[in-house]
């Protein structure tokens, strides 16, 4: 089934906090926030046919966030196209510009000007490299925007309905994708992509994950108390927004 990418290189943004700042506590050993989102209601985005995945993984961020903590919220393609557009200059009337995006500039994005009527107060790096803090990201914001350079082994294990595993031989690198992530547990991590749960064992997350966020958003905040759950010192991290907004 052809599918497509999209995710350009990592790209330094002068607003990305260090997630690491603001741990206090071991996450679970696992948590699956993914299964509150019904199979069915996963979409493409328009993934499958241009490479929109920096933003149709934030469309998937919202549906799984707004899931948990209200009425859900489910993108229409067209805000995901047309975040798309604006970040990348994609023109969706005659197929120019189909480039694909780098992650930081639509988390900006999401940031300044707002996906589906919905905007994040900031974002954190994480670094990729070290399980815990991938985990502690996902326990703690129910998600970590991800970026992987993707092996065509990968793009065979996932129309097979296989989990990404590493393969001696992974056929080169497809390209660059951004998934969400949504869960882990012994078997390594979930996230959503073209629509579908889809596994990835720690090893292979490892060997090609080059960049990874958490966002700080009300959509997954309690309103009431205007803390995350599990002690993230919240307070902390919009004292440092403050200190680097325009």
């Amino acid at each position: 089934m052809p599918l497509c990418l999209g995710k350009l290189a990592p790209k330094h943004n002068a607003k990305t906090l260090l997630f690491s700042k603001y741990l206090v506590d071991a996450p679970p050993e696992k948590v699956y926030w993914e299964y509150k989102v019904p199979d069915d209601a996963w979409q493409m985005f328009g993934n499958d046919s241009i490479g929109d995945c920096t933003c149709a993984a934030i469309a998937h961020m919202l549906m799984l966030m707004t899931a948990h903590t209200g009425p859900i919220v489910i993108p229409t393609i067209t805000d995901v196209i047309s975040a798309y557009s604006a970040v990348s200059g994609y023109n969706p009337s005659t197929g120019e510009n189909d480039n694909g995006a780098a992650i930081t500039d639509v988390l900006n994005y999401w940031k300044t000007v707002g996906i589906a009527g919905r905007k994040i107060d900031g974002w954190a790096q994480l670094n990729q490299a070290n399980l815990q803090h991938v985990e502690q990201g996902v326990y703690l914001f129910s998600a970590i925007d991800i970026g992987v350079n993707f092996p065509n082994s990968a793009m065979q294990q996932f129309n097979a309905g296989q989990p990404f595993e590493v393969l001696a031989d992974d056929g080169g690198i497809d390209g660059g994708h951004s998934v969400p992530n949504f869960g882990y547990g012994s078997e390594g991590q979930t996230c959503v992509t073209w629509a579908k749960r889809q596994q990835m064992s720690a090893q292979w997350f490892q060997k090609y994950c080059d960049e990874a966020y958490v966002v700080l958003t009300k959509d997954w905040i309690d309103a009431a108390r205007d803390i995350a759950p599990n002690n993230l010192d919240y307070a902390a991290l919009v004292a440092d927004l403050a200190a680097i907004a325009e």
